[in-house]
């Protein structure tokens, strides 16, 4: 009989240390969009509500493309040397797309999912965020199964119709080796089908959230979309609020995953679990454990 294998505690502990560390992170971007947003009223002035949104989309958005360009200066890069980097005319281009295409994208998601928050009854303590965090966790692991069904249909859909293809998600593919900043080179009616829908299609399905469980699901959400872009070497997985998920599933992807995506593109359509893929019988694993 073949025994059990358990990690040592020194792997244990860094492990633990990493997670630590990277959701602390992401609260706290959360944290900050929350309290921009929450100084101004949604009864005040509209334009300056509407620049408040846009301004923290627009920040959380950066900070994850500079965290994991951070990152890449410290950890090795799949493929190594022979990835295909972008060139400086390239980076404007992002850059200028995501400030007047991506940001407005991503203020109709919050726009759509705020209507149905509900808002915190009192100032927050550690206490407060503590049961929030707890039991925003269930409810975001909910909300991203719903998604990723929906974005791997849209996203098999676009690959599958020469005239999508064509027309809308090429553009996504123009670079064979993404990085962090290539998340979002997208077409605008792209990001509708594969970002902005099956967004408003799981908000509407999953289980109600509070206004800071909602910046909690929007920062997670932009942490996992630039880290599975960013080609690094890494060994996160793509729910990094409950890390034994995987353990228990091994549904989880890394980012070997879609790299593999975008050099093989008829394999793992979908970006937070391996469950739509594996069920329709499109998964390749990027690298075994």
């Amino acid at each position: 009989m073949k025994s059990i294998e358990f990690p040592s505690l020194q792997l244990v502990a860094r492990r633990c240390k990493y997670y630590l560390f990277i959701n602390a992170f992401i609260c706290s971007v959360a944290m900050g969009s929350h309290k921009a947003v929450a100084s101004v009223s949604r009864d005040g002035e509209a334009f300056v509500y509407l620049l408040t949104v846009y301004s923290v989309s627009l920040l959380r958005i950066l900070v994850m493309i500079k965290w994991f360009e951070w990152i890449a200066t410290k950890k090795a890069q799949i493929n190594g040397d022979t990835r295909i980097q972008l060139t400086d005319a390239q980076v404007r281009a992002i850059y200028l797309r995501i400030l007047w295409l991506v940001v407005p994208t991503e203020c109709v998601s919050y726009w759509f999912a705020e209507q149905n928050t509900v808002p915190l009854q009192s100032n927050i303590t550690w206490y407060s965020f503590a049961m929030e965090y707890a039991a925003f966790i269930p409810k975001s692991l909910v909300f991203e199964v719903i998604f990723d069904l929906f974005h791997f249909a849209m996203h098999w859909v676009c690959h599958y119709s020469s005239w999508l293809y064509r027309n809308v998600h090429k553009r996504h593919h123009l670079h064979l080796h993404p990085c962090p900043l290539s998340t979002y080179e997208q077409d605008g009616f792209d990001l509708c089908l594969t970002n902005v829908l099956p967004f408003c299609l799981a908000f509407s399905c999953g289980f109600p959230f509070s206004d800071l469980q909602l910046h909690l699901l929007f920062a997670y959400k932009t942490y996992v979309e630039v880290a599975g872009h960013s080609g690094l070497d890494i060994k996160g997985f793509s729910f990094p609020q409950m890390p034994l998920l995987n353990n228990v599933t091994s549904i989880c992807l890394r980012v070997h995953d879609h790299d593999l995506h975008h050099t093989h593109p008829r394999w793992n359509f979908a970006k937070r679990f391996s469950l739509w893929d594996k069920l329709f019988r499109t998964f390749r694993q990027g690298k075994t454990l």
